[in-house]
């Protein structure tokens, strides 16, 4: 292996499981250095994102109405090709999740790279400024003269195939007077071409009398989070949204004054904003689902007459960028469609077909015939669903010396 160039050995190499090259970093020191270049690491995730081998499903469950942890599931993506016809899928528990002695909801925001971008909530004791009206942050005792009890997030950046994570420092919600019952938020995550960086970015709304938001950005290169500038005139509308990143950019729904609706999308590098117009739907009355799939931002339009349409966003950023209907769905063929919404999740791997999400089952879609085929029900004892990810495995650190 030695005397081979670096473009041979990376080739050999980069086509097996990160299991596997994990335990081949014993053999040598050699071994060890190649593996963990970061040269390297980028040839495998290469290789893996051109193969589609190493996939699998990340999925986060609880079980309603009781105070008991939550849990985050594995399915091997091959498993469900394999599966010929209807069936239940039953999960593998993943035991070494960093989130899992925590209590409430696991959340999974999005996947890049084969990191996960994963949350959980606590309950905290936290300093109150009066001038400012602002919360600050944790505090270790309650005895001072100004501080209030609320829920916190622990957000982790967290690489299942290697079991390495990263908690993220506390973020101020720098919104005056915000109140937790009026606060909805969401995370994207994913990569900074621009700087080399992987980004975490909240955007919190307060829908208290007066509506109001801000936009904070994580870098893991600096491990530390800062506010980036709000797009004006625009209220987003948070409803509907997950694993909104795609095209170096993150999404998200807006309103403006006169009520019209659509998509904001902020760059990830530049921390620019740019406006993307809804596509033109069938009805009148339908309500959205935004999402990436594919490498391309996704809007899955439900329209009250039963219709779902599912468009993707194609040459993003270019001149020609334009939405094309990707997948229809008849009222007939879509059972209980009220119930939730309809999700792309992954291409098979003659990607003649495509994986979609319908509340507790998996369905592969026939992009040739256009139709619904193999329905599977994901099943895990009594719990509920409440997110699911397609991530591949990777070597990726979530190191912050080595981000990038």
């Amino acid at each position: 292996m030695s005397i081979l160039p670096d473009d041979i050995r990376y080739e050999i190499l980069s086509r097996l499981p990160v299991k596997t090259l994990l335990r081949f970093r014993v053999i040598s020191r050699l071994w060890l250095t190649i593996i963990g270049s970061p040269n390297f690491i980028k040839w495998h995730l290469k290789q893996s994102v051109k193969t589609k081998n190493n996939l699998n499903l990340i999925m986060s469950y609880y079980r309603p109405g009781l105070s008991v942890f939550s849990r985050l599931c594995r399915l091997d993506l091959d498993s469900i090709e394999a599966l010929e016809g209807d069936g239940i899928l039953q999960l593998v528990e993943i035991n070494d999740n960093p989130l899992r002695h925590h209590r409430y909801k696991n959340r999974i925001w999005g996947t890049c790279d084969g990191l996960l971008c994963i949350s959980n909530t606590k309950q905290a004791i936290l300093s109150w400024n009066p001038s400012t009206r602002i919360v600050g942050g944790p505090v270790n005792h309650s005895n001072q003269n100004y501080c209030v009890r609320d829920y916190i997030d622990i957000v982790v950046l967290w690489n299942p195939s290697t079991k390495k994570s990263i908690e993220l420092p506390f973020a101020l919600i720098e919104i005056k007077n915000a109140r937790h019952r009026h606060l909805y938020r969401t995370y994207g995550f994913g990569y900074d071409n621009t700087n080399d960086d992987y980004k975490v970015v909240r955007v919190v709304v307060d829908q208290d009398i007066v509506l109001n938001y801000e936009v904070k950005v994580y870098s893991l290169r600096s491990n530390s989070w800062h506010t980036a500038d709000k797009f004006p005139n625009q209220d987003p509308n948070l409803i509907g949204i997950r694993n909104s990143v795609a095209g170096g950019a993150m999404h998200w729904i807006s309103v403006d004054a006169d009520f019209n609706s659509s998509i904001i999308a902020f760059d990830l590098g530049l921390e620019t904003y740019r406006v993307i117009q809804l596509p033109v739907c069938r009805d009148l009355d339908f309500y959205t689902y935004l999402t990436s799939f594919g490498g391309c931002l996704s809007l899955t339009c439900h329209h009250y007459s039963g219709h779902v349409d599912i468009w993707l966003l194609k040459q993003y950023g270019e001149a020609n960028e334009s939405w094309s209907r990707f997948i229809t769905l008849a009222e007939q063929n879509i059972p209980d469609i009220s119930d939730y919404f309809v999700r792309c999740i992954a291409y098979s791997k003659n990607g003649k077909k495509v994986l979609l999400e319908m509340g507790l089952n998996l369905v592969w879609y026939n992009l040739e015939k256009g139709s619904l085929v193999d329905f599977m029900i994901i099943h895990y004892a009594e719990d509920s669903l409440e997110d699911i990810e397609c991530c591949l495995e990777s070597l990726v650190s979530v190191d912050v010396a080595e981000a990038g």
